[in-house]
């Protein structure tokens, strides 16, 4: 992918509500020199279609993601979970609000545990606009089975698994909708750290993009 889709990036910065800045850290903001590292392509069919150091996808979905299974210091891990299953009856909360019911989505998985420990960024695009982000250990265990990848094994009910608070932990939406860029810090004896991303499904466009997708007819070209 050229530099010419980074220079057109659109990005907001998205911090839960309930996080201030860690201690002894400036406000993170994504700066045009992370999102100038090469991307690793992948098939334009794929939900993820390119990752940007430290992200790293993972085919097919790693057969589990608890405490220790799926550990590295020097990367992180994305994977494809669900695909173009619709939201069920109530709705799905996401840290931003509720995608409504019957909303054709696919899920993805953003995945951190160190060995020792990591404090690492890096950027996962997709075929689909994001809809919601969920970053929270409630949401996380109250979104395994429904959007989960069948035969993965997830830390439902371990409890700090999710971002937290007093930590480097951030996201963004960028790409013009399309992409996160996250950074995740685990110190030293502490647990991991993983997000869910909900893409909108659009099963009708060439290859499964949704118009205007990055690469895609009508989005910014590869």
């Amino acid at each position: 992918m050229s530099t010419s889709i980074l220079s057109r990036i659109i990005h907001r910065t998205v911090r839960r509500p309930d996080r201030g800045p860690a201690p002894g850290r400036a406000r993170w903001k994504l700066a045009a020199a992370t999102l100038g590292v090469a991307l690793g392509a992948t098939s334009a069919a794929a939900a993820i279609v390119a990752t940007a150091p430290a992200f790293i996808q993972i085919t097919p979905a790693p057969p589990s993601v608890v405490l220790g299974a799926l550990q590295s210091d020097m990367v992180l891990f994305s994977f494809n979970e669900r695909q173009c299953l619709p939201v069920p009856a109530g709705g799905l909360k996401t840290d931003g609000g509720v995608i409504p019911a019957g909303t054709l989505v696919s899920s993805h998985f953003l995945h951190g545990d160190p060995v020792t420990n990591l404090l690492l960024s890096g950027q996962v695009l997709f075929n689909g606009p994001i809809l919601g982000v969920i970053s929270s250990s409630g949401g996380l265990d109250a979104s395994d089975v429904p959007f989960g990848a069948p035969g993965t094994t997830y830390p439902t009910g371990f409890g700090p698994r999710g971002l937290e608070a007093g930590m480097a932990d951030a996201y963004a939406i960028i790409a013009g909708g399309f992409g996160i860029a996250a950074r995740m810090e685990v110190p030293p004896l502490s647990f991991l750290d993983q997000i869910r991303v909900i893409t909108r499904c659009c099963p009708g466009g060439p290859g499964g993009a949704c118009p205007g997708a990055p690469g895609g007819p009508g989005g910014q070209p590869d």
